[in-house]
């Protein structure tokens, strides 16, 4: 894709993925929309692909991050981006920083299969505070 046409196709995305919380392209994969928490301003997506083999895949791409920040993202049993006995596992990726135009973006491959997870977060890496939160299967 030319460089010029990225950031249309972004908004492409967010726009679609916006008009509904999540959209199911088959039961092996999900994308679903990082809402954004109080007045944080930051949004996105998360893919979910399931493996063969077991386990998921999972893409956060954050939008209106603070440059030069660092970020961390999670993925929960409950629809709501509230923190769990959680181990080291559950980081997707591990720490990231948003660029110069406030995107951050990581990536990573969870133990647990598509149906156990239920929503992916973006946190500030130092304050632990939630930013966005994406329900990965409403209603489920």
């Amino acid at each position: 894709m030319r460089r010029g046409l990225w950031p249309v196709a972004i908004v492409i995305a967010l726009a679609l993925a916006s008009a509904t919380t999540a959209l199911a392209g088959s039961d092996h994969h999900v994308t679903a929309a990082l809402e954004p928490v109080g007045a944080s301003g930051v949004s996105g997506l998360v893919q979910l692909t399931a493996m063969p083999q077991g386990g998921t895949k999972i893409t956060v791409i954050a939008f209106g991050l603070e440059p030069g920040t660092e970020y961390v993202s999670l993925y929960y049993d409950n629809h709501v981006c509230e923190l769990e006995p959680y181990s080291e596992e559950d980081v997707i990726g591990g720490v990231y920083t948003a660029n110069a135009g406030g995107v951050g973006r990581t990536s990573g491959t969870a133990d647990d299969d598509l149906d156990e997870i239920n929503s992916v977060s973006v946190r500030d890496a130092a304050t632990f505070a939630l930013l966005a939160c994406a329900d990965v299967h409403p209603g489920g």
